[in-house]
Order: C-alpha cells, then structure tokens, then sequence
C-alpha cells in the first residue's frame, strides 16, 4: 500500500516537471525581420484616417427686395440648408413667403409671394430654367403687371446666378416663354444681373443737372 502510494506521488512529480515551461539560461536575440510587422519598431505604422463627416447644413443666399430712395434695391439674406438640398428646392424658398423673418417682414418685400412655382433646374448650358406662374384665389392664371414681374425677376436673377454653376437665367410663365422686363427694356432672351443693374444697392444713380443760360438782348443800333 505505501509502496503504491509512493509510486503514484513519483507519477504526479514528473508530469509537473514535464509540463512545466522551460527556461533559457540567458534571452536569445530575435531577427527584427522574424518579427510580425506589428511588433517591429523599426517600420512605420500606416494609420488610417476615419472620413470626416461632412456639415449638416450649407449657406444659401437668397435675395429679397427693400425700397432705397425712388427704386428698389435686392438684399442678400443667408438661409441654413441641407447640402443635399437640390436647385428646385432652394429656388422653392423664395416662393414661400414664411421665408421672412417677422423681422425681415418689416424691412424687406418679396415680389416672389404672388407666384407658384412650377419648374426650377439648371441645363446643360449652366442656364437656370425658371416655370411660374400667377394664381388666383381659384386656382386659375392670371396676368402680372410688369413691375412686380420685373422686381420677381431681379430677386431670381440675383439669387440663382449666386451659385457657381448658374450663368444665366430664362424665365417662363406657366411653361410660356414671355418677353420678360429689365433694367432697360423687354426680352425675350435669357437674363443676367448686368440686365439688372438698377436693383443692385451700389449702383449709383446718374444725375442729371440743367444749367440756365440768360440770353442778352441785341445791342440797339445807335
């Protein structure tokens, strides 16, 4: 029975020495080349960057319309937008007359209030192709008279030409090309700011000034 015993605690002794991990009497030296890349120091780690996420919102200028004197004057007014937000939509703000402020209402008009939109996109030529159209309390078209056109046009003209891929505007009336008022006279052509010049603020005014002359009798014959 002892004998047993000891035999069996002799067993247990040498499967833990087995097992047991080994041991270097001094440490070996390691090839940096036999080393994973991530363990070697002498390589430089390519870290990558995370994509940056991109604004929630982009500004968009609109233009509305304020009385300087005799004439009316386009201000720039800035609206938060999403940047996925298309041509048509941004367009689209000017139409909703909830795009002024309380504050805005009582300084700046917006000629754009008497018109629905229909259509807004830019073609392949880098022209903004405006539809609208003036409804009655039916439903129904009816006609505008040419300064709120021409004030409704300016406020467009100067808003779409904002964005660097728009170079000029056309716009139609209820899909009708129209000949549309300017600065100095109709067209029926397509449009820019220079055929509005007159609503830009820093335009300036000529001024025309009369000089009265006094005309000498003759000189009486003596």
């Amino acid at each position: 029975m002892k004998q047993s015993l000891v035999l069996l605690i002799a067993g247990l002794l040498s499967l833990v020495v087995g097992c047991s991990l080994p041991t270097d009497d001094e440490a070996a030296i390691v090839d940096p080349e036999d080393l994973p890349d991530v363990l070697r120091s002498d390589l430089e780690v390519e870290v990558e960057e995370a994509d940056t996420p991109g604004p929630l919102t982009v500004t968009f200028t609109i233009f509305l319309l304020e009385v300087v004197g005799e004439r009316n004057v386009v201000v720039q007014r800035d609206r938060e937008v999403s940047p996925q937000t298309g041509f048509s939509d941004r367009i689209g703000l000017l139409f909703r007359d909830e795009v002024r402020t309380e504050e805005e209402r009582e300084l700046y008009s917006n000629a754009l209030r008497e018109f629905t939109l229909l259509d807004a996109q830019i073609n392949e030529n880098d022209v903004a192709i405006i539809d609208m159209v003036a409804l009655d309390e039916e439903g129904a078209p009816i006609p505008t008279e040419a300064e709120v056109l021409r004030n409704a046009a300016a406020q467009l003209v100067y808003t779409a030409t904002g964005l660097p891929d728009v170079v000029a505007v056309r716009i139609r009336i209820n899909g009708e090309r129209i000949s549309l008022p300017t600065s100095e006279g109709d067209t029926e052509g397509v449009v820019d700011r220079d055929d509005y010049f007159q609503y830009d603020p820093n335009f300036e005014v000529p001024t025309t000034s009369t000089t009265s002359s006094t005309t000498l009798p003759p000189e009486e014959s003596s």
